[in-house]
C-alpha cells in the first residue's frame, strides 16, 4: 500500500508540473498571437511586457489565491456540508433516543411484570456436586535417569 501511494503522490506532483507549464506555455504562446488580448479594466495587459512589480503582484496574487483555494474551500465544504449533516444526525439519534425512553417509561409496569415471570420461570442449572480434589501424581521415573531420593525407610 505504500508504494501505491508514493506512486500517486509521485503521479499527482507530475500533473501540477504539467499543469503549471502548459499554463504557462499557453499564456505566453497566446500572447504573442495577433487578434488575442487579455484586457483586465479595460487595458489592455501584455505578459511579455511585465515590469517587475506587476510581476510581483501578479505572482503574490497567484499565491492568495491558491492559499484560499487549498484553505477555505475545504473548510467551507466541511462547515457548509458537514456540519449541518452532522446537526441533523445528532437530532434523529435525539428523537430517537427520547422515543426509546418514553416507551421505557409507559411500559415500565410490563418490563417489571414480564422480569418477574422470567425469573420465576426460567429453568436454573444445577450445580453438580463437588469432588475432592484428587492426590497429585507423581511422574513416571525415567530407566536411565539418576532417581531423585524418596523417603527413608528402616530396612537395611
Amino acid at each position: 500500500m505504500k508504494t501505491l501511494f508514493k506512486a500517486l503522490l509521485i503521479f499527482g506532483f507530475v500533473l501540477v508540473g504539467v499543469a503549471t507549464l502548459l499554463g504557462w506555455g499557453a499564456v505566453h504562446l497566446l500572447g504573442d498571437v495577433p487578434g488575442v488580448h487579455l484586457t483586465i479594466d479595460g487595458d489592455d495587459v501584455v505578459w511579455t511586457s511585465l515590469g517587475l512589480a506587476d510581476a510581483f503582484g501578479a505572482g503574490l496574487g497567484l499565491i492568495i489565491a491558491i492559499g484560499v483555494m487549498c484553505l477555505v474551500v475545504p473548510l467551507l465544504l466541511l462547515l457548509g456540508l458537514g456540519l449541518p449533516l452532522l446537526i441533523i444526525g445528532a437530532l434523529v439519534l435525539a428523537g430517537l433516543a427520547a422515543l426509546v425512553g418514553v416507551g421505557a417509561i409507559v411500559g415500565s409496569p410490563l418490563i417489571l411484570i414480564g422480569l418477574v415471570v422470567w425469573l420465576l420461570v426460567r429453568d436454573k442449572p444445577r450445580k453438580a456436586p463437588m469432588a475432592p480434589p484428587a492426590a497429585p501424581v507423581a511422574p513416571a521415573p525415567m530407566p536411565n535417569m539418576p532417581q531423585a531420593p524418596t523417603e527413608p525407610t528402616l530396612h537395611a
